[in-house]
């Protein structure tokens, strides 16, 4: 069986990793093959073109950064040549009209699809504590099911392929909407003379005690940026899928066109490559002015 994971950032580097940790066969391709050195030094094989990753694959796991990156090695050319009967995971943060439109291509070309992605840091990924949310192919859910759990808590959204992307987007909304209501609750009490570091103690461990008020709270209070856990220019990216998904759906998405603005303007500054909790130093300015 051969089964290939494509796409080696920080995130994926870490997923893959974890497939080979349960002792699951895997070879990996990514386009900067730099990358894949810490693969090349445990004896796992290396594909130098995508063509080559995907030729004959049962089964192709892709973690890429947006809509054109997954069309770009998932198409008709690569689809063609990957092994009857394969599964295609996409585990990326993609449209939910992207998945369905390549759920739609890969079973006209005999390949079953299932979208799968994640919610979690780097460190999750490296650790195995990801949160997978998939749907699709149900049969190639329970085939895969143990590489999947390799890599984190796996939650069954059902058969529609664009769901598990709906799901996705949604949460990536909510946590770009908590960074910025920690940043604006952060400058109203400063501005008060109370210490955000208090507040935030008080609130965390009371009506908001819960792991991503914890983790996003702390980053925006040490307000160190520079080592991206999420980029900015992917949660710009976000903010307009959920956009695109809100028109497509007819859903009313006030909150999406503020956060969308608010990505921009870090991005006019140059910060796309920090981490997006960066947008806080832009609510700290406003709240100054």
């Amino acid at each position: 069986m051969k089964h290939v994971f494509l796409g080696l950032g920080r995130m994926g580097s870490g997923m893959a990793m974890r497939i080979l940790d349960a002792g699951l066969p895997l070879e990996v391709y990514n386009r900067d093959l730099s990358k894949a050195a810490p693969f090349r030094e445990r004896g796992i094989r290396v594909h130098e073109t995508v063509r080559d990753a995907l030729d004959g694959a049962d089964a192709a796991f892709t973690m890429l950064s947006d809509d054109h990156a997954l069309r770009s090695v998932i198409n008709r050319e690569t689809l063609r040549i990957m092994a009857p009967g394969s599964v295609h995971v996409s585990m990326s943060t993609v449209g939910a009209a992207c998945s369905v439109e390549t759920a739609f291509l890969a079973e006209g070309h005999g390949v079953r699809h299932l979208s799968a992605p994640v919610f979690g840091r780097p460190e999750a990924a490296a650790s195995g504590k990801l949160r997978l949310c998939v749907s699709g192919d149900q049969p190639a859910r329970l085939a895969l099911a143990p590489h999947l759990s390799s890599m984190g808590e796996i939650w069954d959204f059902g058969k529609d392929p664009g769901a598990a992307p709906a799901v996705k987007i949604a949460g990536n909304f909510m946590i770009a909407s908590l960074i910025e209501t920690l940043s604006e609750a952060f400058s109203l009490v400063g501005n008060h003379g109370v210490e955000p570091e208090a507040f935030f103690r008080m609130m965390s461990g009371t009506l908001f005690d819960a792991p991503a008020v914890r983790t996003y709270g702390e980053l925006i209070l040490a307000g160190s940026f520079e080592e991206p856990g999420f980029p900015l220019s992917l949660g710009f990216k976000d903010a307009g899928l959920a956009k695109e998904a809100a028109r497509r759906t007819r859903t009313p998405m006030a909150l999406a066109s503020l956060l969308e603005d608010r990505f921009l303007r870090a991005m006019a500054r140059g910060w796309d490559r920090k981490d997006w909790c960066v947008i806080s130093d832009l609510q700290k300015e406003d709240a100054r002015s």
